[in-house]
């Protein structure tokens, strides 16, 4: 297991699986596209999350910007960079945003892309918890993370809330430019599931620890999405959940891009994704999530600053 630099995290930096080694600290932006300041787009209270997340507070959600996968097709390709219109946090005052979520009637935290900022946000959940915080804290991340990054987040974070994207190399080498996702992204839940264990949800059926893994369904990717399903169920079974996602919606700068994958500047097929929701009843999952066609389109993309 690759081990990250104990005196800065951040300087070279190996958080992520690219290992890109940009001087984050002295303002070098990395893949992420981000220096080492924690920077928020919007915080707000989400209850757009599955339905075992938050309760009737809903999730205090914590958008970050920057992304360290940036997949082409992103909902939330605005906020994949450095916008301008963020807000800059260090430890402590991560640590206040959280507890005035809490404060706000939060059920949850919700750390959104937080994973290229992880060292900082350890020590602010770590500050908050010493401060009183007691809510369930969730990280919502694209899967594709370095297990070591990921253990600065034990003890931490009671619910992982992954995507797992792609199960094929050439799928994620064009669509995200990282050909070694999947088995970067199988270790990491793997290390997520060692941190949290099974799923428990309180006596109200809201989830206090455990993991979700998300898994978008793609136009013309119904046997990649097949495995993922086949290695998720084998895996772990009914121990985690499985959100079976059909939101996918062709954003404006796939459409104006002449050079974008022609599948995906065309919604996802309504026949498909029934397929696949049946395909998951057959493997026997019960702890799984399923979504209306409806959920495609603007309705689940935040107003981003």
């Amino acid at each position: 297991m690759e081990t990250l630099n104990s005196k800065d995290p951040y300087s070279p930096c190996t958080l992520c699986p690219r290992r890109c080694g940009a001087d984050r600290t002295n303002g070098k932006t990395g893949f992420c596209k981000m220096a080492a300041e924690v920077t928020v787009n919007l915080s707000m209270i989400h209850r757009g999350e599955e339905p075992v997340l938050g309760g009737k507070g809903g999730c205090g959600a914590v958008f970050f910007e920057g992304c360290s996968l940036r997949c082409i097709f992103c909902q939330n390709h605005r906020i994949t960079v450095l916008t301008g219109k963020g807000t800059v946090y260090d430890k402590d005052t991560l640590a206040d945003l959280f507890l005035n979520l809490a404060s706000e009637g939060a059920g949850a935290i919700d750390l959104v892309t937080p994973m290229h900022f992880a060292p900082t946000v350890a020590d602010a959940v770590s500050a908050a918890k010493e401060r009183g915080l007691s809510l369930p804290v969730i990280c919502n991340c694209s899967g594709y993370e370095s297990v070591s990054t990921l253990r600065l987040l034990d003890g931490l974070v009671d619910i992982y809330l992954p995507d797992l994207k792609y199960y094929s190399g050439k799928v994620s080498a064009r669509y995200a430019n990282a050909p070694d996702y999947f088995p970067a992204a199988a270790m990491a839940l793997d290390e997520m599931f060692r941190q949290t264990g099974s799923a428990v949800l309180d006596k109200d059926g809201i989830m206090t620890r455990g993991m979700i893994v998300r898994h978008l369904m793609l136009p013309g990717n119904l046997f990649d999405s097949k495995h993922i399903l086949d290695y998720l169920v084998s895996r772990f079974g009914n121990s985690i959940y499985i959100s079976l996602m059909s939101q996918y919606t062709p954003m404006p700068h796939i459409l104006e891009n002449e050079n974008a994958p022609k599948e995906l500047k065309r919604p996802l097929s309504r026949e498909n994704y029934e397929k696949l929701c049946d395909y998951l009843a057959e493997l026997g999952q019960t702890n799984a999530f399923v979504q209306e066609m409806s959920s495609s389109g603007s309705l689940m993309i935040p107003s981003f600053n």
